[in-house]
């Protein structure tokens, strides 16, 4: 992953270095919104949300999206404090670049919440007016290791003994969501007692399309026996049910959505996502995708805009509450930014959830 040079940033604003202006009006000023691309399903919702949440506060945003370019996320930073616009919701293109990103903002005043790309601590720790908002990746990897564990459990003729044969698809390499992911699955999976081979592992950079093209490859050509197929998104665990059904690998091939064996998946083995989309739970209610895990777009978009209005309101969001009743962390965990209590109460964690039928 390329490095982002920190630019001198006396050389770029010739303005004066001031802390976040308290008891101001945030309905007439505009919020900046960051967006690494506006292209996958997650993205798209969180920025749907986003527009719901800032109707609600009347509140007006100007959104951008850098198509995954980090030169054109810093020019459009840039380009929003020469006009004026001071506190951002962000979605960073990589963890590396949230430091130079609060820097920048800090030498105006600003103030930002930062989702689903996790800040770095040293990006949190520029100033108390920057923020976490967002859910632990590893947690979503640890509901889909105990909605596995139960599978077993209720159909013990699906596995002979612990040993679990894994097909993993991950999303992004290098991907805070890629890393943490997979850590708190198979931390879950040995938990529970499983002794887990990865018989084929692909990267399908989130795509229904290039995980049913791995997954084809690996089915036309392989003769591994497997037993789960784990999907680090919706998306890509579509293009694995695409995969098993275009090669009869379901209960019924006369009927690929129903389930003769009552396991819960019409397919011959349970396929599991993540962030409970339309599609994946589409695919659930039709017996093919087995469960995914909500990671909630709506309320990481609430969350992140209420603490950057109640920064421009207030002077800060230290010790708030939102307006869902969600406060911020209390303890250090493994997953970063959650590492370091000196940043711990700039940390707001939205929960992810376990979805099945």
């Amino acid at each position: 992953m390329k490095k982002i040079l920190l630019i001198s940033l006396a050389a770029i604003f010739a303005f004066s270095i001031f802390g976040c202006s308290k008891k101001n009006d945030a309905k007439n000023e505009i919020v900046g919104v960051l967006l690494r691309n506006d292209n996958e399903a997650f993205l798209q919702a969180y920025k749907e949300s986003l527009l719901e949440t800032a109707k609600k506060n009347n509140v007006q945003l100007k959104i951008y999206s850098a198509n995954n370019d980090a030169a054109i996320q810093i020019d459009q930073l840039k380009t929003m404090l020469l006009n004026g616009v001071k506190n951002f919701v962000i979605i960073a293109y990589s963890t590396d670049l949230t430091e130079q990103m609060a820097k920048i903002i800090r030498s105006q005043g600003g103030a930002a919440a930062f989702s689903n790309i996790i800040p770095s601590v040293d990006a949190l720790k520029v100033d108390k007016n920057f923020f976490y908002a967002s859910s632990p990746e590893t947690d979503a990897g640890n509901f889909q290791a105990q909605i596995i564990d139960s599978y077993f459990k209720k159909n013990p003729a699906k596995l002979s003994g612990k040993k679990l044969h894994v097909i993993y698809i991950n999303g992004e390499y290098g991907h805070p969501a890629q890393i943490y992911r997979k850590v708190g699955v198979m931390e879950g999976l040995s938990k529970s007692g499983y002794d887990v081979e990865i018989v084929a592992e692909y990267g399908a950079n989130w795509s229904r399309d290039s995980a049913r093209q791995y997954l084809d490859l690996f089915i036309e050509g392989e003769k591994k026996q497997f037993d789960v197929i784990i999907a680090q998104n919706d998306e890509m665990a579509l293009g694995a049910v695409d995969s098993l059904v275009k090669h009869g690998l379901v209960d019924d091939p006369s009927n690929p959505t129903r389930d003769t064996d009552n396991d819960g998946t019409a397919l011959k083995v349970p396929v599991l996502g993540i962030d409970a989309t339309e599609g994946g739970k589409k695919s659930m209610s039709e017996n093919q995708m087995f469960a995914t895990v909500l990671q909630d777009a709506n309320a990481q978009a609430a969350t992140a805009l209420e603490l950057v209005l109640q920064c421009m309101k207030n002077g800060s969001a230290i010790g708030y509450t939102t307006t869902a009743g969600l406060k911020a962390a209390t303890q250090v965990t493994k997953e970063a930014p959650l590492t370091d209590n000196s940043v711990i109460n700039q940390c707001f964690v939205v929960p992810f959830v376990p979805v099945q039928k």
